[in-house]
């Protein structure tokens, strides 16, 4: 005697659907992980190559650094300046012409006192250009606040090569941002 049976009814057909799928799924978070730490692996690799920290600098040698970029850039008001401790946008220079010479790379040079440490950042203009929205500057420790200063990639863009801001702190150390 045989029992005709219906797809489905014993689990069969439908149990090997199912784990059809199985496979898909995880190879797809499979994939998603190799694509996250291959992620992570290029943002520490770019971050070590543009980044750079000199020990045992004294302030002679880094204000020589800070004088050298001002040297590029002689006479030039940076784009942001702190008044009464607070940045603001230079008004004058955000509402100049669009300057001819496109943007390419954006330095940082900052140099701590504390611990006689100058750094130095550069990274391409094209990954600030992915910035949608206003820039906002604010650091809680040195009371700036959200609301103090606000520009755009295009503010910077339109002041063209040049200082950018220029934050100079007695007892802490200075940073210095400007584009080329």
């Amino acid at each position: 005697m045989t029992y005709a049976t219906v797809d489905g009814v014993d689990g069969s057909s439908s149990s090997r659907k199912r784990r059809g799928w199985v496979p898909i799924v995880v190879g797809v978070l499979v994939l998603l992980a190799f694509l996250a730490a291959g992620g992570i692996f290029a943002a520490v690799s770019f971050f070590r190559q543009n980044l750079s920290v000199g020990q045992g600098v004294d302030e002679n040698t880094a204000a020589g650094e800070f004088d050298a970029v001002y040297a590029r850039f002689p006479g030039q008001q940076p784009l942001i300046e702190l008044v009464d401790e607070v940045p603001q946008l230079v008004a004058e220079r955000a509402s100049r012409t669009s300057a001819a010479q496109s943007l390419t790379t954006l330095h940082v040079l900052a140099f701590d006192r504390d611990d006689g440490e100058l750094a130095r950042f550069t990274a391409p203009f094209w990954l600030l250009r992915l910035k949608s929205g206003p820039i906002r500057l604010s650091a809680y420790q040195q009371g700036w606040d959200d609301r103090g200063v606000s520009f755009r990639v295009e503010d910077i863009e339109k002041h063209g090569p040049g200082i950018i801001i220029d934050v100079k702190e007695r007892r802490d150390g200075r940073l210095l941002v400007w584009a080329e």
